[in-house]
């Protein structure tokens, strides 16, 4: 069968440069197999935006059984663009979209077991025939007015308040420019630790109302991981249409670095200071002002009031 034609939309700063290095792989190799394509390079934050849109309006076209695929769009990049992307596209599910990793993190690749490995994704994404559904996060902030999708995890306190402190760090840029973006957020770590407070969190699924008075972190996750490989929920799966809920409280810092290693051995949910539950429907409420993250990026540091419900949009994987 014919390859679509590939419309690339390549974010250049993604990965502290990784990226770049991923497009030059993908070039060679498309050009090599005879695979027409058009190469879309993001110049600003935002930028993926206006180009998907644009090409949603113009080529790009909802997958049909009874058709042949003729335009793909294939992003490169870290989670933050292809969020971006993929609520751009929010009203056309069915279009399908490629992914190639190239950010720092990469968590949603790790949750659906792409190799991260550029030449091995690329010539399993050319021998690919029909796109498949991927369970996604839909939420809505009571603050805003447009829904968001969610490819990785909903973040309120101690990771959303580690992302805005990297993020506003005033040696990140130094840091990206050499290639060493990931120390800007482990510096900050140490400094949320200390000011990160207790807050309270109720969540409600179908009724049933869960309350907690010392949450100190709260992942609402579509996959195991966060962070940059981390399994915040290492029992979840990407392809049961099932929203994790992992909540830490507050505990003094012997007790963290505790857990922190159990984290890391994966065998953190037992302890009686996380809670964890598993649903597809979920209203979450906090009273108190708190930094929230969606994929990474800060959705504002204010009480919050978000419903969560589990939907699907295609993928070219």
């Amino acid at each position: 069968m014919k390859n679509p034609t590939l419309h690339i939309i390549v974010n250049p700063q993604a990965g502290s440069g990784n990226a770049k290095k991923t497009l030059d792989i993908t070039r060679a190799f498309i050009t090599k197999e005879e695979v027409p394509y058009h190469l879309y390079l993001t110049e600003y934050p935002g930028h993926e935006k206006i180009i998907a849109k644009e090409l949603m309006e113009t080529v790009l076209e909802p997958w049909h059984d009874d058709k042949v695929l003729k335009t793909l769009l294939v992003v490169i990049g870290g989670d933050g663009t292809l969020h971006e992307v993929i609520n751009t596209l929010a009203s056309q599910p069915l279009i399908p979209v490629a992914y190639l990793p190239a950010g720092s993190g990469n968590d949603f690749a790790r949750g659906l077991g792409l190799t991260r490995k550029t030449k091995k994704d690329l010539a399993r994404l050319i021998k690919v025939t029909k796109p498949t559904p991927i369970p996604l996060i839909a939420t809505q902030f009571e603050q805003k007015d447009a829904p968001q999708l969610v490819l990785n995890n909903i973040g309120i306190g101690l990771d959303a308040n580690i992302v805005s402190t990297a993020n506003n760090s005033k040696t990140k840029d130094f840091l990206n420019k050499i290639h060493l973006g990931s120390l800007a957020y482990l510096a900050s770590i140490f400094h949320v630790l200390k000011e990160q407070h207790a807050f309270p969190v109720t969540f409600d699924t179908l009724g049933e109302k869960k309350h907690f008075k010392k949450a100190y972190l709260c992942s609402i996750t579509n996959h195991p991981y966060f962070g940059g490989g981390v399994a915040i929920d290492p029992t979840a799966n990407i392809k049961q249409a099932k929203m994790s809920v992992v909540l830490l409280e507050k505990v003094n810092l012997a007790v963290l670095i505790y857990l922190v290693i159990r984290l890391l051995m994966k065998n953190h949910l037992s302890s009686k200071y996380i809670h964890h539950f598993v649903t597809d429907q979920l209203a979450v409420t906090s009273t108190h002002p708190e930094f929230c993250q969606t994929d990474g990026e800060i959705v504002g540091k204010e009480a919050q009031v978000i419903q969560c419900t589990m939907t699907s949009r295609l993928f070219w994987i």
